[in-house]
């Protein structure tokens, strides 16, 4: 028999989201670095990709964007944990609980969830990708958040923060639904199994530790694979797009390309690099999907535990009993 899930309702939303903020903002510093690698390798050339200086200076190209990526992503993740939980909840009400229904219930809130952060997600991308981008020489000068977004409202206005929105809502929703239903659908197979419903009866051994661990992440990985594999080609065309009009690229093409779009930019990815040019980045992309994933899915999970209503009672039973 499986344990039963703690259901949305049963969350401490103060709690969660207190500690969530502290948990998230942690993870996201130490995955940094591979996105700001995945996105120089989607938009640089190889020799501007590689740069030399001394180990401060490769640190510090390696965190470009993230305060504009902490600032935001607080708010974006709210918005798209809230989503996740409520529509999982209700569908999983409706529909009742089965593999099927938690592949379909997975897929569909993390779709609309990832579709519903969106508003606070581009603004966010397009000024740190920009960032990521630009020469080193303009960067201590013209590469603050703040200088990238006067910028771009000085050249473009509002709407030049929302550049490539419609690819982003049209990627994020198969983004979402990939890694959510393959999440979903790897963690329930699983914990039917006979070996870890076994291990569960004990929660406190070393054998379920170890099946939450393999659970999590053989999950986590298999989820990153199959999304970033198959969405991959909308994430380079995406991302060119909307770096493409940023001024400081070391990539003066793109600043072309981005005046006419996305039929522009894959005849010219495909015309230069053919088929392998809309798989750039894919490697880090992968990792920083795996990394991120199985990260947060267990620091997620974990979240939950310590945000129940009851978590208290439970400490101080425990205290009592000596436990």
């Amino acid at each position: 028999m499986t344990s039963k899930a703690i259901q949305w309702n049963d969350i401490d939303k103060v709690r969660f989201y207190g500690i969530g903020t502290v948990l998230y903002s942690s993870i996201t510093i130490a995955l940094h670095p591979v996105n700001v690698i995945k996105t120089r390798q989607q938009v640089l050339e190889t020799k501007a990709i590689i740069k030399s200086g001394t180990f401060g200076d490769r640190i510090r190209v390696h965190y470009r964007g993230i305060g504009i990526i902490l600032l935001l992503a607080i708010p974006a993740r709210s918005v798209y944990i809230t989503t996740l939980e409520t529509t999982k909840e209700k569908i999983s009400q409706t529909f009742g609980d089965s593999p099927i229904v938690t592949s379909f219930s997975g897929g569909v809130a993390g779709g609309l969830a990832a579709m519903s952060s969106q508003l606070l997600v581009v603004p966010m991308d397009i000024i740190s990708q920009k960032q990521m981008v630009i020469q080193d020489a303009l960067y201590r000068t013209e590469g603050s958040a703040f200088y990238v977004a006067k910028s771009i409202m000085r050249t473009e206005g509002i709407k030049g923060f929302y550049r490539g929105f419609g690819l982003s809502l049209f990627s994020s929703l198969p983004v979402g639904s990939l890694w959510w239903a393959s999440y979903s659908g790897c963690q329930d197979l699983l914990k039917r199994s006979s070996v870890f419903q076994r291990n569960e009866a004990n929660a406190n051994s070393i054998e379920s530790v170890i099946s939450k661990g393999i659970s999590q992440i053989t999950s986590g990985l298999s989820a990153a694979i199959i999304a970033a594999t198959l969405t991959q080609p909308l994430d380079v065309v995406k991302t060119r797009l909307q770096v493409g009009s940023c001024p400081l690229s070391d990539n003066i093409s793109l600043n072309k390309s981005f005046e006419r779009g996305y039929t522009h930019i894959t005849r010219e990815l495909y015309a230069s690099s053919g088929m392998l040019g809309f798989y750039r980045g894919l490697a880090p992309r992968i990792m920083n999907m795996g990394l991120w994933g199985t990260i947060l899915s267990s620091a997620y999970e974990l979240l939950r535990h310590v945000s129940h209503k009851d978590f208290e009672f439970d400490l101080s039973t425990r205290a009592k009993n000596g436990i």
